[in-house]
């Protein structure tokens, strides 16, 4: 379903379809039950999409909508920056809506049922599974930093890459003696069948495919 809508999002090129973009991609956001959660993850994409909007709307096009100075707010580039932010906003938010609920192992077992080798859907697994353990470890060793009197700002970036490079190390280490020790279990020796697609997963797929061709049909006809 995330596949399936995403690229029907990525295939809108018309402003006409972007409020029907945003109504969806809210619908996702309320039906998740955790609104203000997936908005917190919102914050990076957000700060990416306002600067694709931005470069295009300054750089982009011939129309002047707006002049200061060296700066020029061209017509052109607004339409095409806030088709390519609202598009990624959208894509991003039902991604996190559909998968950000999802269990590692469970997203692991889904992807090996549609047919990613076992070894790249391990690796999905151990990335999410460790994703928040490196993170508290990084704040921790950052703690400690400014503990001992680190500085702050950018006159801390040499400290800040330095406790980011110990940290991929002490990762790199643990990962070697986890993985050994999946290996002296027998992990990988036996694989369990995986369920196959049942009535519930094919109406939900088949209502992600009939929306998807609705969107690109309403698109292509305005």
């Amino acid at each position: 379903m995330a596949l399936i809508l995403a690229f029907a999002f990525a295939s809108v090129t018309q402003i006409t379809s972007l409020p029907l973009l945003a109504a969806l991609a809210l619908a996702a956001l309320v039906a998740s039950g955790q609104p203000m959660a997936v908005l917190t993850r919102l914050r990076a994409p957000a700060m990416l999409a306002l600067a694709i909007a931005l470069a295009l709307a300054l750089f982009s096009g011939s129309d002047t909508l707006w002049q200061a100075g060296p700066l020029h707010l061209r017509s052109d580039g607004v339409a095409a920056g806030a088709l390519v932010a609202l598009r990624l906003l959208a894509i991003v938010t039902l991604t996190l809506v559909l998968l950000g609920s999802l269990p590692p192992h469970k997203l692991a077992e889904a992807l090996r049922g549609l047919g990613l080798p076992a070894i790249l859907s391990d690796l999905v697994m151990l990335t999410l599974r460790y994703i928040d353990e490196m993170r508290a470890r990084l704040a921790r060793a950052d703690a400690a930093r400014r503990l001992r009197g680190g500085g702050a700002g950018w006159r801390a970036l040499p400290e800040r890459a330095a406790v980011f490079a110990t940290a991929l190390i002490h990762g790199q280490h643990r990962a070697d003696r986890v993985w050994a020790a999946m290996r002296l279990r027998h992990y990988g020796a036996t694989r369990p069948a995986t369920p196959p697609f049942g009535l519930h997963d094919l109406l939900w797929i088949g209502a992600a495919l009939a929306l998807a061709a609705a969107l690109v049909w309403l698109d292509r006809a305005t």
